[in-house]
């Protein structure tokens, strides 16, 4: 609960606001009463869990990401989400994260699947995805309602094999010519 006026400020950023697709907490019962649901909730319900996102040799928190929806045995998935002040957008930190917690999602919590919403018209989160290897399942037309209207949320995912391929991928050395020994 020492986060809770983070969680307050940091939701309120009209940037995290509109590519959520959540309204910012009203107040700070508000923002209390989310952070138990979306933070301590899961975390003791065992149906997710969030890590603050920091920069080395910072404590201050910059963003979070973690599971939720998380189901065990026989279905081994969950939910991902993620957020990140928009002061360190373009660095790779959430790039770098998301590696760390979705390779932690596959190795120790032996997910086979990780699925990721994302509002329609969020492109850096779009492009974010694709680039961590995420796969297009398809639009779910007007499933979210923000500001007043309606928008489609992108379901993407991330099967456990696809992973290791794309890890396997990243560090088989390449052939050919160019390469010494080859």
């Amino acid at each position: 609960m020492d986060d809770v006026d983070w969680y307050k400020s940091h939701f309120s950023i009209p940037e995290i606001v509109t590519g959520s697709g959540f309204a910012a907490p009203a107040d700070g019962d508000a923002a209390r009463e989310e952070f138990e649901m979306y933070i301590l909730g899961p975390w003791n319900q065992s149906t997710g869990l969030r890590w603050g996102i920091t920069l080395k040799n910072d404590p201050r928190v910059i963003g979070s990401a973690g599971f939720y929806k998380w189901e065990n045995e026989p279905h081994r998935k969950a939910e991902m989400g993620y957020d990140l002040d928009p002061a360190h957008w373009g660095k790779g930190i959430m790039t770098e994260a998301l590696e760390a917690i979705i390779s932690y999602g596959f190795d120790e919590m032996n997910l086979n699947r990780i699925t990721i919403l994302v509002i329609s018209e969020n492109e850096r989160s779009l492009k974010l995805a694709r680039r961590l290897g995420f796969v297009k399942e398809g639009v779910m037309k007007e499933s979210a309602f923000f500001d007043g209207r309606f928008i489609d949320d992108v379901m993407f995912s991330i099967l456990k094999s696809d992973w290791r391929r794309r890890a396997a991928d990243d560090i088989t050395p390449p052939t050919g010519s160019g390469c010494p020994n080859s």
